[in-house]
C-alpha cells in the first residue's frame, strides 16, 4: 500500500510540475524524485509542520536555503525556506500582472508553526523574473531569522 501511495505521489508531482500555471507560464520540471526521496521529503515536511504534499524543489540557494513547496501551489506559493532542518522563511511570488489586477492574498504568509515569529519581510521586484519563473514578479520573503543569519547561508567558496 505504501509503495502504491508513493508511486501515486510521484506521478502527481511530475504532472503538477509540468503543468502551466494559471497565468500560462510553466515551471521547469526537475528530475522526478525516487520513492525513497519522496518518503524522506514527506517525513521532513511533517517534522517542519509543512502542509501534506510539500517537497523540496531546490537545493540550498545562497542567502536563503532550500526551497520547499507543494507543486500545485507553484509558482505563487507559499514556498518554504529550510536550512539545516529549520524553517527560516515563507515566500510568495505574485506576478506583476497579479498586482496590477488588484489581487489579494489573505493569510498567505502565515507561519506553519504557531511559535515562529516573523523577524523581517523582504520584498524584491524581479523585472526580468528568474530561473523557474521568468516573468516580472515580486519575491516576498517573510523571514523567521535575522538578516545577519540568512545572508550567510550557502555562500560559494571564495
Amino acid at each position: 500500500m505504501k509503495k502504491v501511495l508513493l508511486t501515486l505521489l510521484l506521478a502527481c508531482f511530475t504532472q503538477a510540475l509540468s503543468q502551466e500555471s494559471n497565468e500560462g507560464h510553466s515551471m521547469p520540471a526537475p528530475p522526478a524524485p525516487t520513492e525513497e526521496q519522496m518518503a524522506e521529503m514527506a517525513q521532513t515536511a511533517m517534522q517542519l509542520g509543512l502542509p501534506a504534499g510539500t517537497i523540496k524543489i531546490s537545493e540550498c540557494v545562497p542567502t536563503m536555503g532550500e526551497h520547499w513547496a507543494r507543486p500545485q501551489d507553484l509558482p505563487l506559493g507559499p514556498i518554504y525556506g529550510v536550512k539545516d532542518g529549520k524553517l527560516v522563511f515563507v515566500e510568495l511570488m505574485p506576478s506583476q500582472e497579479m498586482f496590477a489586477k488588484g489581487m489579494s492574498w489573505v493569510d498567505a504568509l502565515k507561519t506553519p508553526k504557531w511559535f515562529l515569529k516573523i523577524n523581517h519581510v523582504d520584498i524584491e521586484f524581479q523585472p526580468q523574473g528568474h530561473e523557474g519563473y521568468p516573468i516580472p514578479h515580486y519575491d516576498i520573503h517573510a523571514y523567521f531569522v535575522p538578516h545577519e543569519e540568512h545572508l550567510g547561508y550557502c555562500l560559494p567558496p571564495q
